[in-house]
């Protein structure tokens, strides 16, 4: 058995790795879960914090009540 992590697995013979090359896109998505854990953290607190909204379908730019013309009830 061994430990968790890259690191961890040189020594496993089961398991070829190299572990001086950084895969970048790991250490990518590590980077943004840790920012948007202290985002998360932040605003849990009470801080104002700042999120980007990156997807087109609900920017909230448009103003109204989300419904569409007749499919909403007049209440």
């Amino acid at each position: 058995v061994t430990g968790n992590g890259l690191a961890s697995q040189a020594n496993n013979p089961e398991v070829e790795v190299d572990i001086t090359k950084p895969d970048m896109v790991i250490r990518q998505q590590i980077m943004a879960l840790r920012v948007m854990t202290n985002k998360l953290k932040n605003a849990y607190s009470g801080n104002d914090v700042d999120f980007v909204d990156i997807s087109e379908e609900s920017s909230g730019e448009e103003s109204g009540s989300g419904c569409e013309l007749q499919q909403c009830s007049p209440e």
